[in-house]
């Protein structure tokens, strides 16, 4: 106000002298100046006010003229840049720190960009600073003409976010280890919507395990798959786990979706929005395993954040019982889970950080795992049962199944390998004993092949040379009965009928036992004709109905009308449906029935004997196919039999082409023999 005042006296003493048109320029010049002075002063406000708040804002910011050099400098520039402003102001802005600010996108956003466009905002740029390291940026530009001289001036602030990106990466690297053990997992996971209590995701375990697709299970419910269908209430288990309990049903029974029994444990997991569902095949391992309990942590509500996510992977990976490890790109140990420590019998502080093949004093350095870890996987991301033998000083020889799966981390592009390890080794152990055990059984059954043949072509040769002289006694034995060269006493006639019976079923004996020898030694021929099957099972009948009358049996036949003609050995047919009809009289007491039916089936006839008598007592059902063996009952003690009917009926029939069984209900409550012979013989004459 002083200095206005005196201005004011100056011009009144200027103004005396002048004339009225001097007074009225020098009035006018005097306001210009004035007026020129407080544009001044609004003008150097505005500067003090912009730099204030240029220094004020935490981004850093800098202002260029038109040919890029720089004008000035906000302080957090200086302070994050490490810079001084002598070093800075009136450089080139790529010249500054050593030319360290020649980055090529800054030269593409100066350059390029802004020339067409006089704003530009969120333009990342990525740099390695010799000062302050790597660091990712977010440029935002003001292109800003100034007045008189239409000069252009760059506003850029610049943004810092290095950590965030490095958070953001980290947390996907984290979510993506986590996803690669949930996938990897030998365990069948289940993640179910806590609000609708369906399935939002499954890992391919489960849908193996459960015998659904991946799609089949999503949207589905427990219930709806079979998996505690009658153990749990839902709504109740949520309710505990979201205590922060944790839900757990051992030896569950399931069935799957193909209608397989498994046994298995259940595990409930709080996951925030979910709830996991862990389902472990304890089938195989439950009778070694038995009373072996596993207890899982809470790991707590889930937040999307790096660690979080990382401890939940950390927490997945030391649940399942399969030992893991994980590398870095370099192959060196980044973690491992507890079972690999109790399994291997090795400690964290020799573990960690340590080159894998170096691990228990260089036992891991396997050839087969060089080959997984530096010739397969580079080419093949994941790798899934590849077998490993190795003889390690702790534990022994061991045979391994790997699962490896090839991680590409954030920002760097570093490499993580995630190992799975399985032990095998019992189960070859005992595929290798089951494999020599039928080794075993295929030479033994070889040698009693050989053996039986052998007996066969002894008994055959055996028989032939008793036929011979048996014929003769039993020759002579009929003309002394006959009584052809004379007379005999009743005693002596009786003797001779003993005598020429024994011969006989002596004599039928032989014949069997050289039938069965001549089956079994594959020397017995066929002589196919056209059997009119019909004629003869009647034929037969009438042969032992003497047999079934002596004791009062009553025999039933049943024959089909339709019943075709057959292709078949005549006297091989005859002998098999006598034997049956014979033995069926033989083993009925007085006052029961046989019965004989017989009925055309697809492509062949069927035949069945059946009797009220004896029966068969249930442990005896293979042993009456042995040869000469009988059953031992007060009835059949006294019935003559040789025990070879009714193995070699059924070998005659197989011979034939045809099927044989017996059934009984068991001891006096009869047996039925069933057989059939096909129409057209297959078998070569």
């Amino acid at each position: 106000m002083k200095d206005k005042k005196e201005n004011k006296e100056a011009l009144k003493g200027q103004l005396k002298d002048c004339t009225a048109d001097e007074k009225m320029i020098i009035k006018q010049l005097h306001q210009e100046i004035e007026q020129r002075k407080k544009t001044e002063r609004v003008a150097q406000d505005a500067c003090s006010y912009a730099e204030s708040l240029i220094n004020t804002v935490r981004e850093s910011l800098i202002v260029l003229d038109q040919d890029l050099r720089v004008v000035s400098v906000s302080r957090s520039f200086y302070e994050f840049f490490k810079v001084k402003p002598e070093e800075t102001v009136g450089q080139l802005i790529y010249d500054l720190g050593n030319k360290q600010w020649d980055i090529p996108k800054l030269r593409e956003l100066l350059e390029t960009i802004l020339p067409q466009k006089a704003t530009f905002d969120n333009y990342e740029v990525e740099h390695d600073f010799a000062t302050i390291g790597k660091r990712i940026m977010l440029l935002n530009a003001r292109q800003i003409e100034r007045g008189m001289g239409k000069e252009r001036i760059i506003l850029l602030a610049i943004e810092d976010i290095t950590q965030r990106k490095l958070s953001e990466n980290m947390l996907k690297e984290s979510e993506e280890r986590y996803r690669r053990a949930f996938e990897t997992s030998l365990d069948g996971l289940l993640l179910i919507d806590k609000q609708t209590g369906n399935i939002v995701s499954t890992n391919p375990a489960a849908s193996k395990m459960l015998g659904y697709s991946g799609n089949e299970l999503l949207g589905k419910t427990l219930k709806d798959i079979g998996v505690l269908k009658n153990a749990m209430d839902f709504k109740k288990d949520l309710e505990k786990i979201e205590r922060a309990e944790l839900v757990s049903y051992k030896d569950v029974p399931i069935t799957t979706k193909e209608g397989k029994h498994i046994d298995v444990d259940i595990y409930l997991i709080d996951r925030a929005k979910v709830a996991q569902c862990n389902i472990r095949d304890i089938t195989e391992r439950k009778e070694i395993e038995d009373g072996l309990e596993r207890t899982r942590k809470e790991l707590g509500v889930i937040k999307i954040s790096e660690d979080t996510a990382r401890e939940l992977a950390e927490s997945l990976i030391n649940t399942v019982r399969e030992p893991l490890i994980s590398l870095d790109q370099d192959l060196r140990v980044v973690s491992v889970s507890r079972s690999f420590y109790e399994f291997f019998k090795v400690k964290p502080e020799e573990t960690v950080g340590q080159l894998i093949y170096d691990l228990g004093n260089k036992q891991w350095d396997i050839p087969k795992l060089r080959e997984l870890l530096e010739t397969i996987l580079p080419q093949k991301a994941t790798f899934d049962n590849y077998e490993v033998e190795h003889d390690f000083a702790t534990i022994g020889k061991r045979i391994m199944l790997l699962n490896a799966r090839q991680i590409e981390r954030g920002m760097g592009k570093e490499r993580i390998i995630l190992l799975a390890i399985e032990d095998i080794t019992q189960r070859r152990e005992i595929e290798k004993g089951l494999e020599k055990a039928h080794k075993e059984l295929q030479e033994l059954a070889v040698e009693l092949k050989r053996a039986t043949r052998a007996k066969s072509e002894f008994l055959a040769n055996m028989s032939h040379e008793l036929r011979t002289p048996l014929n003769s006694i039993n020759g002579f034995s009929e003309v002394l009965y006959d009584e052809t060269f004379g007379p005999l006493n009743e005693k002596q006639k009786k003797y001779v009928n003993n005598v020429l019976t024994s011969g006989k079923h002596l004599l039928l004996l032989i014949n069997q036992i050289l039938d069965m020898a001549k089956v079994e030694a594959g020397r017995m021929n066929l002589v196919l004709s056209n059997l009119p099957i019909k004629r003869l099972l009647n034929e037969i009948s009438l042969l032992v109905a003497d047999m079934v009358s002596k004791k009062k049996i009553e025999m039933l036949l049943e024959i089909a009308e339709d019943l075709p003609d057959i292709e078949a050995d005549e006297l091989k047919v005859r002998e098999i449906i006598y034997n049956l009809l014979s033995n069926a009289a033989k083993f009925t007491p007085e006052g029961g029935k046989i019965g004989m039916r017989a009925k055309k089936a697809d492509s062949g006839i069927e035949v069945v004997v059946w009797d009220t008598g004896v029966g068969i007592a249930s442990e005896n059902t293979e042993k009456i196919f042995e040869g000469f063996f009988r059953v031992d009952t007060p009835y059949s003690r006294v019935t003559e039999g040789t025990g070879l009917g009714l193995p070699l009926s059924k070998k005659l029939v197989e011979l034939h082409g045809g099927n044989f069984s017996v059934e009984s209900g068991g001891l006096n409550k009869g047996t039925q023999v069933r057989f059939t012979l096909p129409i057209i013989s297959k078998k070569v004459v």
